[in-house]
């Protein structure tokens, strides 16, 4: 009985080799759950290193998507007032009303719907050539327009840019001339003399007027009877809202300079010949200028 008795504890203890395996299969089961650990996290971290990714070029994409959603808003911004991008001023220095043109529409020369001569100018605020030329010929081409002899075409226009010390000065002029033509039509050749006017027009290699300058002689020509004009003015003229456009119906111009003059659709290269030409040009059709206001001798 005793033997049977020691026999079986014997029986019930690991040996030394089941203590060493069974050792050895814990530790390859904790290197095991290592390593599983390791790849766990090792996932994670590309995991995390994929979706950083993806949002940052995502973020991108809508930044880029929004910025050229905002300039492609601001290109489409068309002013009012401006068909084929210049002001009409016919009998009276009536300016002929016109819905803004669609941005994808192309502009063309303009023509009279009454059959008047188009008397076309396209003129830099820059310009010193510009203002000359207003000195010399604007009262003329006024009266012509009053008198209904004539349809007078101002087209606000930007080439001399890199002149004004970085401000872009004759973007900023030629697009507050059309925040005055949109919101205060009637004002708007007032105001186109105002800026040519020796001792108001800026000279080239210069800043340029600042911005506040443009909205106090823009709030002088509308008067202060129109408070609600002034005000959309100004905010367009500070909000830059015509920039764009300047750009876009400057480059459709095509211009190789500035004062650049169209009568009857022809282009006028010697600008000494302004009144000669006009004066012919409607004798031709039975009109007599010199009867209504400055003749061909005083525009020289």
């Amino acid at each position: 009985m005793a033997g049977s008795t020691s026999g079986g504890s014997s029986q019930s203890r690991p040996t030394k080799n089941q203590r060493r395996e069974a050792a050895r299969e814990k530790a390859r089961q904790f290197r095991e759950q290592q390593e599983r650990q390791r790849k766990r996290k090792r996932l994670l971290i590309q995991i995390g290193v994929i979706v950083a990714v993806v949002a940052v070029v995502l973020g991108g994409w809508l930044i880029i998507q929004s910025v050229q959603k905002h300039e492609q808003a601001a290109a489409s911004v068309m002013p009012a007032n401006m068909p084929n991008d210049g002001v009409v001023i016919s009998e009276g220095l009536a300016v002929q009303k016109a819905e803004p043109r669609a941005a994808d529409v192309q502009p063309e020369r303009q023509t009279s719907p009454d059959g008047r001569l188009v008397v076309e100018i396209y003129a830099d605020f820059m310009c010193p050539i510009c203002g000359q030329f207003e000195q010399t010929y604007g009262q003329m081409l006024s009266e012509q327009a009053q008198a209904g002899n004539i349809d007078l075409v101002i087209h606000p226009v930007s080439i001399l840019d890199q002149a004004s010390q970085g401000t872009k000065y004759s973007t900023r002029s030629a697009a507050a001339a059309a925040s005055v033509a949109t919101y205060a039509p009637d004002s708007f050749l007032n105001y186109f003399t105002t800026l040519l006017q020796p001792g108001v027009q800026a000279n080239e290699s210069t800043s340029g007027l600042s911005d506040d300058r443009l909205v106090e002689l823009a709030r002088q020509v509308i008067g202060d009877d129109h408070p609600e004009q002034q005000d959309q003015v100004e905010k367009s003229i500070r909000d830059g809202e015509f920039k764009k456009w300047v750009k876009r119906s400057t480059d459709a111009a095509n211009l190789t300079g500035t004062p650049t003059v169209y009568i009857d659709g022809q282009s006028v290269d010697d600008l000494s010949k302004v009144s000669d030409t006009l004066q012919q040009k409607l004798k031709d059709r039975g009109i007599d200028m010199t009867q209504t206001g400055v003749g061909a001798s005083d525009g020289q």
